[in-house]
């Protein structure tokens, strides 16, 4: 009765503060205790983990503790132990890592039914392989479904794990794979970039056969060179082939020399009409990355059935680049109606109109687009010198709403763990919590994460639901010292290191990206380690780039350094931040000078300019919420001047 009593109070003042309803916080001493076992546990002091671990087994978390003890012994445990805990907690993120901690022993110990009892739902390749060779190992041998499944495995151009190899060595000796597949293999490894693996199977073919795939390979390092081989002056299909992946090879390099080479070569081989189409496309886009003259002209003469929204876009970029307004307006007027609605056509439909001396119609334009909250918005309205419209309306709900959903187990155990800072597991019972969810609910999720200053959670969920008005939730203004602190250390705009750390971040903290960028401010361990010691900012190790403090005194320490690079200006130094000043010189005009508008637009990697304008927007979001005056976007956009000029001012 005792116990049932105790567990019901805690409960009870879990749930209290789930919602964060109460200013204290009754389950400190349990997170502390489950902190502490956890690590006695990792410690191996097994005696310390039991007398910790058994004080908690009304806490919401125990299941970790479970969890972690039940993984470190999986060769000992019985199955039964371990596939009741799985089905315990069904549908929970302890369960899925468990049958996968699970499969991999059962694997490693060759226990193969058992793994085919164990094996559910979608699993990494290297598990997905293991399963083949449980089924290998059975008998009788049921091979159809098995040969199906493994060689869709096989049939891919890149190399697989390497728990396939005993799956695909079937696969060779029962002869399933054939002289044509590995022909398919080949091409998906060389479209890959992948010619040693193209090399590889090619041993499996006949002499004549390797011959080609050798000169195929050649063509990857050395397209115009190979063009002139012998073996194909004949057209054949693997002539054709070659010919067709050496031209758009070349292309990548020297679209002018792809394109002369080309008009010569096209009407030599029987080529497929798609595959033309798709050659001319390759072709033209080669030229915008290599902004040659000629780019807007051959994008107008690809084929239209090549035609996609890239090629579009890039049409009424290139005329953007040559001023020439009237082709910009009708290559937008004739857009398909879905990308026709897009801010930025809209914007430079009007800007079009305006300079075509249409000016009824573009002013029509601009005061539509100037209502909007984002980039283009904004500059409308400077155009027309009106007041950015915030438009901001708080999400509407109730505290038993709010706290009807924060009782629900998933969002207490989230809770639980982002408090304990095992901020990854946190997220994956955030991201089961919230699956399912309607748009109010996830609204209401929003609020929550909000309410427990959990921003990169309220950020990313609030966007899932759709709605994007409430600005005190999706812009927030956390770790205000230190931004304000930095930004005036560095006389930078603190509006606009909040822009970088919502844009690279979303205030998330433990952040790593691909690449291996960390942090608030996303920033790459080898630019921390330089910019700390450039500006003798303490960094005993890379790690203590995910703190908030010292990441956001390096990270503005290195946006002030591209900002001097460009004159201050914002624009150059976001595209610098994200990009690399290297690409971002690349891009300047050799002469001349640009519209700071368009020279964004003609960034040739989308996600940099799309970062930029979010950055830009952002950056007046931010003015809004600290209750500054807004900077216009212009005020930041002065016009981008030639490469020298920066060079100049860096020397």
């Amino acid at each position: 009765m005792r116990l049932h009593l105790r567990t019901l109070l805690a409960v009870a003042s879990l749930l209290c503060i789930a919602a964060g309803f109460a200013d204290n916080d009754p389950l400190a001493e349990q997170r502390e205790q489950f902190l502490d076992a956890r690590k006695a546990l990792q410690e191996s002091r097994l005696d310390d983990y039991r007398r910790l671990a058994a004080g908690l087994t009304d806490y919401p978390l125990y299941r970790y503790l479970q969890f972690e003890e039940l993984r470190d012994r999986l060769s000992r445990a019985d199955a039964g132990e371990i596939s009741g805990f799985i089905e315990r907690y069904e549908g929970e993120p302890v369960s899925w890592r468990l049958r996968r901690a699970w499969l991999y022993n059962l694997a490693r110990h060759k226990q193969w039914q058992l793994f085919l009892q164990a094996y559910r739902d979608i699993q990494p390749v290297e598990l997905q392989c293991y399963r083949l060779q449980a089924l290998l190992a059975q008998r009788p041998l049921k091979t159809e479904a098995l040969v199906a499944d493994a060689v869709k495995l096989w049939l891919v151009g890149k190399s697989q794990e390497e728990a396939c190899d005993p799956v695909f060595d079937y696969l060779y000796d029962s002869d399933h794979i054939t002289p044509e597949l590995v022909w398919q293999r080949i091409r998906l490894a060389m479209e890959n970039g992948n010619a040693s693996l193209a090399g590889f199977l090619s041993k499996r073919l006949p002499e004549a056969d390797r011959a080609w795939v050798t000169l195929w390979r050649e063509a990857r390092t050395r397209p115009a060179q190979t063009l002139e081989a012998s073996e194909l002056r004949k057209d054949t299909p693997h002539a054709r082939e070659i010919v067709l992946y050496a031209i758009q090879r070349l292309a990548g390099s020297d679209a002018g020399q792809a394109h002369r080479r080309w008009q010569a070569l096209r009407e030599k081989y029987a080529f497929p009409p798609q595959q033309v189409m798709q050659v001319e496309r390759k072709i033209a886009m080669a030229a915008v990355w290599q902004d040659l003259p000629t780019a807007h002209d051959w994008l107008v003469e690809v084929p239209d059935a090549a035609v996609d929204e890239t090629v579009r876009a890039w049409r009424i970029r290139t005329a953007l680049a040559d001023a020439d307004w009237a082709a910009v307006a009708t290559h937008i007027e004739a857009l398909p109606q879905e990308e026709a609605q897009q801010e930025e056509w809209r914007y430079w439909h009007a800007v079009a109109l305006e300079k075509n001396d249409r000016r009824i119609q573009a002013m029509d334009e601009f005061a539509r687009l100037a209502r909007l909250r984002d980039y283009h918005g904004f500059l409308a309205a400077d155009y027309l010198r009106w007041p950015y419209e915030m438009s901001y309306q708080p999400i509407e709900y109730t505290e038993d709403a709010l706290q009807s959903l924060a009782q629900r187990p998933g969002f207490v155990r989230a809770r639980e763990l982002y408090r304990a800072e095992l901020l990854t597991d946190a997220r994956r019972e955030w991201e089961q919590a919230t699956q399912g969810l309607d748009e109010a609910e996830l609204k209401l999720a929003a609020v929550l994460a909000q309410r427990w200053d959990w921003h990169d959670r309220a950020i990313l969920t609030i966007a899932r639901s759709g709605d994007y008005d409430d600005l005190a939730l999706r812009f927030p203004l956390s770790f205000s010292e230190a931004v304000q602190r930095q930004a005036h250390n560095h006389q930078l705009d603190p509006a606009h290191v909040y822009a970088v750390i919502r844009q690279e971040s979303a205030f998330n903290k433990d952040a790593r990206s691909s690449a291996g960028a960390m942090g608030l401010m996303q920033l790459m361990p080898k630019t921390g380690r330089s910019t700390a010691r450039k500006y003798d900012i303490p960094l005993a190790s890379t790690r203590n780039l995910f703190e908030p403090d010292k990441n956001i005194s390096i990270g503005a320490a290195y946006l002030k350094q591209v900002m001097a690079e460009y004159d201050n200006s914002i624009v150059l130094a976001s595209a610098a931040y994200n990009a690399g000043p290297q690409r971002v010189r690349s891009w300047l005009p050799e002469t001349g000078s640009r519209s700071a508008a368009s020279w964004i637009a003609l960034i040739p990697f989308t996600e940099t300019r799309k970062y930029v304008q979010r950055v830009l927007a952002y950056a007046a979001i931010y003015d809004w919420r600290m209750q500054r005056k807004i900077t216009p976007l212009h005020k930041h956009m002065p016009a981008v001047l030639p490469r020298s000029h920066y060079e100049n001012s860096a020397s």
